[in-house]
């Protein structure tokens, strides 16, 4: 059995042995199972200042508090936000403004310190990140096949890494989306993101 201090959402990892006759024996199967079923999707928006992202600088952490969420995370996705959708250099109304969207990676990292990176060095010159849904499930390319006539990037796509990671993670606490500039001459900001978490339900 499962003991009772297991969160609802925890990945358990068993080993399936199998004894028999006729045939190399014993074999092994590795087992994963998921406590819980998928409750309903709740939205975490950040609500602060725009952070500049310095120019072929250092990593900035951009916090995200994340509170009330009973049940481990069952699936999350990372979507960039942005009111108005445009390409244009400086943009104050997009999610991320950054001319040259190559320059940078994004990787979200959870309370629990597990960090993914769902975008790194895509595109060639493409400005800003606008209405971008990174979903593990999404049917849509993956993030690191956009090309810059495409920009401002905008729609569902599979991140650069499964955000299945957090998978079974408690979902509270403050989480960073953390953007790092690589080269010189192009500057930006993140202004809008935010998590959407679909946390584990279990029976009582």
């Amino acid at each position: 059995g499962v003991g009772a201090s297991t969160q609802c959402g925890a990945v358990l990892s068993f080993t399936l042995t199998v004894t028999y006759t006729g045939g190399p024996s014993p074999k092994a199967f590795p087992v994963t199972l998921r406590c819980g079923s998928p409750g309903t999707p709740v939205t975490f928006s950040y609500a602060g200042a725009a952070v500049p992202i310095p120019d072929a600088g250092a990593l900035t952490p951009v916090p995200l508090a994340v509170s009330g969420v009973t049940g481990g995370i069952w699936d999350l996705d990372l979507r960039i936000d942005g009111a108005t959708c445009s390409n244009a250099a400086g943009s104050t109304t997009v999610g991320i403004d950054h001319t040259f969207v190559w320059d940078l990676q994004l990787s979200l990292q959870s309370p629990a310190g597990t960090t993914v990176m769902a975008i790194s060095n895509t595109d060639g010159s493409g400005n800003n990140f606008c209405q971008t849904l990174l979903d593990d499930e999404s049917a849509g390319p993956n993030i690191q096949s956009v090309v810059s006539a495409n920009a401002p990037f905008t729609g569902t796509f599979k991140p650069n890494a499964a955000l299945s990671a957090f998978d079974g993670e408690t979902a509270n606490g403050t989480w960073n989306l953390r953007v790092q500039d690589f080269y010189g001459g192009d500057t930006g900001n993140v202004r809008a993101f935010s998590l959407v978490i679909t946390p584990a339900v279990c029976d009582a």
